[in-house]
């Protein structure tokens, strides 16, 4: 406790002596007074969330994904395509019908469709993201002064024009709320992120992979990638088990001819019935054994393609969840944040924004996106008047 007050005498002592010098700027630029934890690229041109480290990893794994996609899968896809194989086949009945069958069955997945949809889910996914994490997803700027501010007056509407203004409903799921930090009565539907640490309007989540919040003026982008992103795993993770299924129907084709001479010289060899049930335990065995060896020359042939098509079974899975998770509250006009919570599921509240479906999905994806109330450009720079600096200074004005 003694060494503690020696310890702040000293400071205060030496705060005394050599009190802190400020030098009045002559300018400063936008971005240097922004009190939220965002990352300014382009010098305050472009404004990505909090978790930018992380929008760059999801960039990194998108465009690897598509390189792998489209430098390694859709080549053996075409490799290991029946059509060019079957061509070195001899041309008998069973051939004729297996060669039938195949086209049938993948008249469906050409592979020009294949091509097409990897692109153009690949280019959405790419637009989709970086739109997403610039884009302002509606936040409500914080005010600077330490003084609270006052209540929210209601708008005048058409019914109650000549009455006098009344202060806003304060408190409850459909209520304004004081945010301490910002220091703003924050209207409803909105929420402080405690990452990005600003008031945002209609506030759905925060998503480290997008970097950024998702709001009113970005969930629409965000819906956009989740499609395209789980559109995109699920033809990639389509096209990987596809080659393996190929590889093994080649390799069955391969040894069919194999498969039967050997069966034909010992059908000849064999007659009594003793003899005829031990071979049968035997090819038992041995077709099994056989089984896994395919099984594992697959594996160590293709081991790209089953890696990454197990990823991707597994991102397919999740994003396809999400999207269809998303689909519902854009139809029922509401946020993760009040699902999550359960505002209009608990207490009996009804949904002022809810519309019915199709009004809700028009609204999400078709009307104009509001107005942000951030500064076009951070990158601005702000001139002082030597006035302002002098009034300033000598502490008589305010």
């Amino acid at each position: 406790d003694n060494n503690i007050k020696n310890n702040n005498n000293h400071r205060q002592v030496s705060l005394e002596e050599h009190p802190p010098v400020f030098t009045p700027a002559d300018s400063f630029q936008v971005k240097e007074t922004w009190m939220g934890n965002h990352v300014f690229l382009c010098n305050g041109k472009i404004m990505l969330g909090s978790d930018a480290p992380l929008f760059y990893v999801t960039n990194a794994l998108l465009i690897l994904g598509m390189l792998i996609h489209f430098g390694i899968i859709l080549p053996h896809l075409i490799q290991y395509d029946p059509r060019y194989y079957d061509e070195n086949r001899s041309d008998d009945g069973s051939s004729a019908a297996e060669n039938a069958t195949s086209s049938v069955i993948q008249h469906w997945t050409t592979h020009k469709f294949t091509i097409f949809i990897s692109i153009i889910a690949s280019i959405l996914s790419l637009i989709s993201l970086w739109k997403c994490a610039i884009i302002d997803p509606g936040i409500i700027p914080p005010n600077p002064s330490p003084v609270r501010p006052p209540v929210p007056m209601q708008p005048p509407t058409a019914t109650n024009s000549t009455e006098p203004p009344r202060p806003v409903l304060i408190g409850g799921p459909l209520g304004y709320r004081y945010c301490t930090t910002c220091n703003i009565h924050r209207p409803p539907r909105s929420k402080h992120c405690n990452s990005c640490n600003v008031c945002v309007s209609k506030f759905d989540h925060h998503c480290p992979w997008v970097g950024n919040c998702i709001g009113e003026r970005n969930h629409r982008w965000f819906f956009v990638f989740l499609v395209s992103v789980a559109i995109l795993t699920i033809v990639v993770t389509g096209s990987c088990w596809r080659v393996v299924a190929e590889c093994l129907v080649e390799m069955n084709l391969e040894e069919f001819g194999e498969d039967a001479d050997e069966d034909d010289k010992h059908e000849n060899k064999h007659h009594d019935k003793d003899d005829g049930d031990k071979n049968s335990d035997s090819s038992g065995f041995q077709h099994e054994k056989l089984e896994l060896q395919k099984l594992w020359h697959i594996i160590s042939s293709l081991p790209i393609e089953v890696g990454f098509g197990l990823f991707t079974v597994l991102c397919a899975w999740s994003l396809t969840s999400l999207t269809c998770f998303h689909a519902m509250i854009i139809t029922i006009a509401q946020t993760t944040n009040e699902r999550v919570r359960g505002v209009y599921e608990y207490g009996g509240l009804g949904n002022p924004a809810d519309e019915g479906c199709w009004r809700n999905w028009k609204g999400a994806m078709c009307d104009d996106i509001v107005e942000s109330r951030l500064p076009k450009d951070f990158s601005e720079v702000v001139s002082l008047e030597k006035s302002s600096l002098v009034d300033g200074s000598d502490g008589t004005d305010g």
